[in-house]
């Protein structure tokens, strides 16, 4: 039975992606999406990793922390009635690779103070307090818990009933 009514529903009657589950995968893959954006800009002029990444050690960490969230992306991705129904019990669990990206990566931004001695850096202040949102989000949303617990039917088992 679900937890909350029809208009949170999509067209294949299962829970419609919050915004801010949306909004969390940004933010854990802004590395990835930063490198995208910088490889399509193809301008030598600017240099978009160096005015957000120290060094080329900062960036790969980052690739490193963001990698862990890119298996509910890609779980998520295949959320649709013509995946497999085996993916469903996986998809349960994909709220804890979050925190625990969200975590680690605010752990590497604290390191990142910490090597500069704790001087304010609006780029590293305005980074952990996204993370916090997201931590806290991901941990809070009572929506969120009903979003990873439903899973959409195969087209087999809807033209059965």
């Amino acid at each position: 039975m679900k937890q909350y009514g029809p208009e949170y529903w999509d067209k294949y009657g299962v829970y419609r992606t919050p915004i801010g589950f949306n909004l969390t995968l940004v933010v854990l893959l802004r590395a990835y999406l930063l490198w995208i954006f910088s490889a399509l800009a193809r301008r030598p002029d600017l240099d978009l990793m160096s005015l957000f990444f120290q060094s080329k050690t900062h960036f790969f960490v980052s690739l490193g922390i963001g990698a862990i969230a890119l298996v509910p992306t890609v779980l998520f991705s295949l959320r649709r009635p013509s995946s497999s129904q085996k993916l469903a019990k996986y998809w349960r669990y994909m709220r804890w690779p979050l925190v625990f990206t969200a975590i680690a990566d605010l752990s590497w931004l604290v390191m990142q103070a910490s090597q500069s001695h704790y001087q304010f850096s609006m780029y590293i202040a305005v980074q952990m307090v996204m993370l916090l949102w997201v931590i806290l989000y991901l941990l809070k949303s009572k929506y969120l818990g009903c979003f990873f617990n439903d899973w959409p039917e195969s087209e087999q088992q809807n033209k059965k009933k």
